[in-house]
């Protein structure tokens, strides 16, 4: 027996060796294509995780700035169930709010709308406490927003306005300030509710 050629009979298994080869190449490109996929899902995910790590805490910094301003709360100024120390020190605030603010950077707004004995009026404690609680929220909050000081002068002010220049319009001339009610440190107890 004659032995074939020494490259023939390899040739075949080589041949077959290379197509299985052939294929293990492509099964690996494959694989490490799904690889980069899946690397590149994951550096998504990781970025996905940490922006939602961010949003967190942005969101505990907002409720931890609305937890601080619950502090001005407005049961805080809800006259009727104030003690009589805690009414002088509210009516003291407002007093000075209006004397300090109101009269001295909105005079032309005021014109007769709040008159000095406005303390004596309900309507006008009621009116001008909300109103103080409006100007502080728009100009003494840790981050006011411009809109806020917007509906303040366009919005808030002018509706309180217009309401205490009907109240005060009806006050008789015999409605003053009460003896002792001239300086804002001074007692404020005598005010009626």
């Amino acid at each position: 027996m004659t032995e074939p050629p020494q490259g023939r009979e390899r040739s075949p298994s080589v041949a077959a060796l290379a197509i299985h080869v052939n294929g293990l190449r492509r099964d690996i490109e494959s694989l490490a294509s799904k690889v980069e996929a899946l690397t590149s899902t994951q550096a998504e995910h990781a970025a996905a995780l940490d922006d939602i790590a961010e949003l967190r805490q942005q969101v505990e910094q907002i409720l931890a700035i609305l937890g601080e301003e619950d502090d001005a709360s407005p049961a805080e100024w809800f006259w009727l169930k104030m003690s009589h120390q805690v009414r002088d020190d509210k009516l003291s605030e407002l007093l000075d709010w209006v004397e300090t603010v109101l009269r001295q950077q909105y005079p032309d707004y005021l014109a007769d709308q709040i008159r000095p004995c406005w303390p004596n009026h309900a309507e006008a404690r009621w009116e001008l406490s909300w109103l103080y609680q409006q100007w502080s929220l728009a100009y003494l909050a840790r981050r006011p927003a411009p809109r806020d000081a917007a509906e303040w002068h366009d919005r808030w002010s002018p509706g309180v306005l217009r309401r205490l220049s009907q109240v005060m319009s009806r006050c008789e001339a015999t409605c003053r300030r009460q003896p002792g009610l001239k300086t804002v440190g001074d007692s404020l107890s005598r005010v009626p509710l």
